[in-house]
């Protein structure tokens, strides 16, 4: 067991220096390496296909003498074999001359040879047995043969003619192949070490570029975007998601400021009418009954403050993912009455109508207080911005694969400027009509956070005739 870890210890520490290293000196390194694999795979192919042409034009020269060499030759009429008395050629003719060859019998006994002179000196070893024969052999002085072996026939005396060649040349040749592949290979690293090196150093450029960048980005400076020279390439890519989250980052800090401005904007005004109510109260009140009115103004503030730090609670909940959502299955028809049915009498003091039509026989699995709430906040910001007299109308069925309840009023409608907003938290179209009749500002937005939990969504249709549709549409 000790010595695994003590194997293992020096192969992590190992790895733990590579990930140190700058990712520049890795690709120089990784390029070396595949680099000389490849050539020590390469190379000596390449050493054995140079060897074996070489070899082989060397065979065809050798069969060419054999051929030329045997036409020539004669029987001495002695049991010999001579080079043809009769021939115009000799020995020593231009095509002859580096063609070397001896003659032997079926015995093993040399009948003849050439060169004549110095032949101690030039000859190779005894042939083989067989023929057709390619051999390599040393001559007597130590330099290479390439030699080739045939039987032939003249006037009826079989003999065995050998011819070969001197590949002292040839293997000088592939001595220096093998010499300039070498010294070629190691400068063939370093290339490819400086390729590699410099390579990761431009193709990493920009993301040094984006690092330097992103350091300078703070969340004063969220409108910031990193450099992003080429959108096409990996890197590219990588920036424009980053640059996106940005955005995001910048829209999620933007909203958060403006929700920090509107809830204290909705605090203090509770609590400055505290203060404004106990001060005066302080300074004016004489009689219990005043005193009494005054606390009743107080607490009539403080529910509102409470009403406001819950629903800002229900929010920071909902959107934190800490509310979940819990399936039952439930009517359609009874989700849509019972809501109806809690803000009939809000409707009753504006002499408003609420008409409601839903098809029947249909079930949701959704969690039914979330969107409860959610109608019910619609239908009350239905109610509180009809006029008086007015028809609100209730529709809720299946549609294009999915169910949708609409809630359609004939108050004023929206701006154009304001349907984009009209979902943000604390927005509202008349600020002071909409705090004087105790609203926060904050129901549209719970409600399209609601049905968003189920899948769904909230879309808004305004009539150029005024009034105003909001439709939940769920999957």
């Amino acid at each position: 067991m000790s010595h695994q870890n003590s194997s293992e210890k020096p192969a992590s520490r190992l790895s733990a220096w590579w990930q140190r290293q700058s990712l520049r000196l890795r690709f120089a390194v990784s390029f070396s390496l595949v680099t000389t694999l490849i050539l020590l795979t390469l190379l000596p192919f390449v050493y054995q296909l140079i060897r074996g042409q070489m070899t082989a034009d060397i065979d065809r020269q050798l069969r060419i003498d054999w051929a030329l060499i045997e036409a020539h030759l004669e029987s001495d009429g002695n049991s010999g074999i001579q080079w043809r008395k009769s021939s115009p050629a000799t020995p020593q003719s231009p095509g002859y001359a580096n063609s070397w060859f001896d003659v032997w019998d079926r015995d093993r006994s040399l009948l003849t040879h050439w060169p004549e002179h110095g032949a101690a000196a030039l000859q190779p070893p005894p042939p083989i047995a067989g023929q057709g024969h390619f051999v390599s052999v040393p001559l007597s002085d130590g330099r290479p043969a390439r030699t080739y072996q045939m039987n032939s026939v003249i006037d009826a005396q079989p003999f065995m003619l050998r011819v070969f060649r001197d590949e002292s040349a040839h293997r000088a040749t592939l001595r220096r192949i093998v010499l300039g592949l070498s010294l070629g290979m190691p400068i063939a690293v370093l290339l490819a070490a400086w390729g590699g090196h410099a390579m990761a150093g431009r193709a990493l450029r920009p993301v040094g570029d984006m690092a330097a960048a992103a350091r300078r980005i703070t969340s004063d400076s969220l409108g910031s975007r990193l450099p992003n020279p080429n959108p096409h390439d990996e890197l590219g890519q990588l920036a424009t998601v980053l640059n996106d989250t940005l955005h995001r980052l910048e829209s999620s800090f933007d909203a958060l400021k403006r929700f920090t401005a509107d809830a204290s904007h909705e605090l203090r005004t509770p609590l400055t009418a505290l203060r404004s109510v106990g001060e005066a109260s302080l300074r004016e009140a004489k009689s219990p009954e005043e005193l009494r009115e005054t606390i009743g103004s107080m607490l009539e503030e403080a529910q509102r403050l409470h009403d406001l730090a819950d629903t800002l609670l229900l929010l920071a909940r909902a959107g934190s993912g800490r509310m979940p959502v819990q399936r039952e299955t439930f009517s359609l028809d009874s989700l849509a009455r019972d809501a109806c049915e809690r803000l009939e009498v809000l409707a009753a003091e504006k002499n408003q109508r609420i008409e409601i039509t839903v098809a029947p026989d249909i079930s949701l699995l959704a969690d039914p207080v979330l969107l409860r709430q959610a109608f019910t906040n619609l239908l009350h910001n239905a109610i509180r911005y009809s006029p008086t007299d007015s028809l609100i109308r209730v529709t809720a069925g299946k549609r294009d694969g999915g169910i949708f309840i609409e809630i359609t009023d004939q108050g004023p409608g929206i701006p154009e400027e304001h349907r984009q907003k009209i979902f943000d938290r604390f927005h509202r179209i008349d600020k002071a009509r909409s705090r004087a009749d105790g609203g926060t500002g904050l129901g549209l937005a719970i409600a399209k956070l609601f049905v968003e939990q189920h899948g769904g969504r909230i879309e808004l249709d305004c009539p150029s005739n005024g009034g105003s549709t909001f439709r939940i549409v769920l999957p």
